[in-house]
């Protein structure tokens, strides 16, 4: 049964009217094969009445979740009814990637019910795993990853799924009476619907409005270390006019300290087979930020994220040595680490650096952040540290802040000691977010001299407020899906009390009943000594169809005393199941004032190919108007259940013509206790 009464109520604030059900504790094994035929399954609870996120009402098409759980594994059984499954979108093979074009279901779960974080586990009907996790900054961490058992079945009136997830995955703790945080997320694509078990229409996805699962006795659960041990051998060999061959060999380990504890420990990692990140041709005047990928790195790293980036991740380029230790206290949670190797920020430096954060509750749902990295360099130092804070003053209005400091003396490429100072920063914010309206007003005050070498501050010597604000409705029958319109708006001085950035965007989107979406921008932007503009708009034809649509744009505008006319095409095919394909197109034609035009583009094709369930290849060509070209394969098989075998070949070719490749080959095996049902 789904309880939706007022004693159901597990938050303080009595307008929290969310569900709650109860998990059925067994001793019994599951077979985990998609079919709900252990007797266990008919003695649970039964929880549905998903919401569709659109209407606001119970989902035509319904869930049903059941839960159970033993002295190790959390069960999970869910059944999605639908009266077409002969229309079920599932494609998708590789584990651990984004279900953009299949039907898929989400488990959310909060272990310490803090209402700031989650574990989130997807399927879809074909059974294949995807995982994440998230932190108090409310931003996914796709690249967390866990070792779970997942199978579904594609029946005649609905499709089916079993979880088996160890509980060594999650941080909690071993206490009888549990009452963790819970949520199941559906997206059906023939129908363009998302639903939620626990729906709010604000923060539908945010771990402060989940639902309850109860009656979690877990006192006796078994506490294993769980140890994995994964060392890796490589070989690879560059052609760049001499052919130089290398032979590389490291391990990766991680293990529980405690149920709440995991600690990570690398040595000599290879990241060899790491799919590379895509190229642009954008007009910007910062650097560009790039996603995590490693996964050293993505073990804690859903608690690193502050207002200003103090930290980021991809300035470690090569590590000699890294030891973490990351999980959750009794009000509080933390990621430490310690890594030897090469950091890249505006030079080249090698040495040691020590990073923490820890993340304090403040009441049920607002929080304090406290951060602080040293670096220990060949080339000198750098010592960061900073405080931040985000709270909950009524369900729609909310504040945050961020301040820090920074010491550093570094000597960059031996040309004297060119970074030497201290730096400040601090912002404050005031946020009202209640569906369907978000404003956010900011000031930001950052010195020339704030540089963390660990961090990602596209701009210093920066003062003054910015202003955000976003109207989003959405409907389930109006002529329209949904639609968003917004302005943005910042005016910041350098030191001296001159404009430095004067910037006024205007934006909007239209999703249709008919699934075409319509956008259109204007962007007036002053960057000292530059008055840039853009005006575009675009198009999505079938939007929510992602291997039918077709996605198109074009920008007029002028950057950096350049006026230019932009078109953006993207499109993916899938001619067969097992190959599904990405092509992206931008051309940029460039009128220079001095110069004659000039035509500036990219033709990127990316092609996968699922040879078998585990075994696959990738292929990226990025092709550049400059004569700069790269391409890339990786194969993957994994030939036995923990070990893998991976072949990557790449290929540039720069503006002078001048080629450079490689090819490697690495070997991993994970060395772990086998689990049992």
């Amino acid at each position: 049964m789904l309880a939706r009464s007022p004693d159901a109520l597990g938050h303080k604030d009595s307008a929290a009217n969310v569900p709650e059900f109860a998990a059925l504790k067994t001793g019994e094994a599951m077979v985990v094969d998609g079919v709900l035929d252990e007797p266990f399954w008919k003695e649970c609870t039964v929880a549905t009445g998903l919401i569709d996120q659109r209407t606001g009402q119970p989902a035509v098409e319904q869930t049903l979740i059941r839960i159970a759980y033993t002295t190790n594994y959390l069960y999970v059984a869910v059944e999605c009814l639908d009266t077409n499954t002969a229309a079920l979108r599932a494609t998708e093979r590789r584990e651990d990637r984004s279900f953009v074009a299949d039907d898929w279901i989400e488990v959310h779960v909060d272990p310490p019910h803090n209402h700031r974080g989650k574990y989130a586990f997807f399927t879809n009907p074909l059974g294949t795993r995807a995982d994440a996790n998230e932190g108090p900054s409310g931003v996914f961490n796709y690249g967390w990853s866990a070792d779970w058992d997942c199978a579904a079945k594609i029946l005649a009136d609905r499709w089916t799924f079993e979880m088996r997830i160890p509980f060594t995955v999650f941080n909690y703790f071993r206490r009888d009476d549990q009452r963790w945080g819970f949520n199941i997320t559906r997206l059906q694509r023939r129908t363009d619907v998302t639903s939620f078990w626990s729906f709010n229409a604000t923060d539908f996805y945010k771990p402060r409005h989940f639902g309850h699962l109860t009656d979690l006795d877990l006192g006796d659960s078994v506490f294993d270390r769980n140890w994995e041990v994964t060392p890796y051998a490589s070989v690879q060999t560059d052609f760049n006019g001499d052919v130089d061959t290398r032979f590389r060999a490291g391990v990766d380990a991680k293990f529980r300290v405690t149920p709440s504890i995991i600690s990570s420990w690398t040595v000599t990692p290879d990241f060899g087979q790491i799919e590379a990140d895509d190229d642009t041709i954008e007009l910007r005047d910062t650097e560009r930020f790039l996603p995590e990928k490693r996964l050293f790195f993505n073990e804690g790293e859903e608690l690193m994220r502050a207002p200003h980036r103090v930290y980021y991740s991809r300035r470690f380029t090569d590590l000699d040595f890294g030891a973490k230790a990351s999980g959750q206290g009794s009000g509080y949670n933390f990621n430490f680490q310690n890594i030897y190797g090469d950091v890249a920020n505006d030079g080249q430096f090698h040495g040691n650096s020590t990073v923490l954060r820890v993340n304090q509750d403040v009441g049920e749902r607002s929080s304090l952040g406290y951060y602080a990295a040293g670096s220990a360099l060949d080339e000198g130092h750098s010592i960061a540290a900073s405080a931040d804070g985000y709270f909950f003053l009524t369900d729609a209005w909310r504040a945050r802040f961020q301040t820090a400091l920074t010491d550093e003396e570094l000597l960059v490429d031996g040309a004297g000691t060119s970074r030497d100072g201290a730096g400040q920063l601090g912002s404050a914010s005031l946020i009202y977010d209640l569906y369907p309206w978000t404003v956010q007003a900011n000031y930001n005050a950052i010195s020339r001299e704030f540089f963390p070498l660990l961090g990602y501050i596209p701009r210093r010597d920066v003062f003054g407020p910015s202003l955000w604000a976003d109207y989003h409705p959405r409907s389930g029958s109006s002529w329209y899906k949904e639609y968003n319109v917004g302005y943005e708006t910042q005016y910041l001085m350098d030191g001296s009390g001159d404009e430095s950035i004067r910037d006024h965007d205007i934006y909007g989107r239209v999703l249709l009943r008919n699934d075409l979406a319509l956008r259109a921008s204007y962007d007036n932007q002053y960057h000292r000594p530059f008055d840039n503009w853009r005006v575009g708009g675009g198009v999505d034809v079938w939007a929510s169809d992602y291997f039918r649509a077709i996605n198109i744009s074009y920008g007029h505008g002028e950057f950096e005393k350049t006026l230019y006319d932009e078109v953006v095409v993207g499109k993916r095919f899938k001619f067969w199941e097992r190959l599904p394909i990405r092509w992206d197109f931008n051309v940029r034609l460039e009128d220079r004032q001095d110069d004659d035009p000039e035509v500036v583009w990219l033709n990127r094709l990316v092609v996968d190919l699922y040879i078998t369930d585990d075994m696959w290849v990738k292929t990226s060509l990025q092709l550049r108007d400059t004569g700069v070209h790269n391409y890339s394969v990786i194969y993957g098989w994994r030939f036995r259940y923990n070990t893998y075998w991976y072949v990557v070949f790449n290929h540039v070719q720069d503006e002078s013509e001048e080629e450079e490749g490689s090819v490697m080959t690495k070997v991993t095996y994970t060395f772990q206790k086998k689990r049992r049902g």
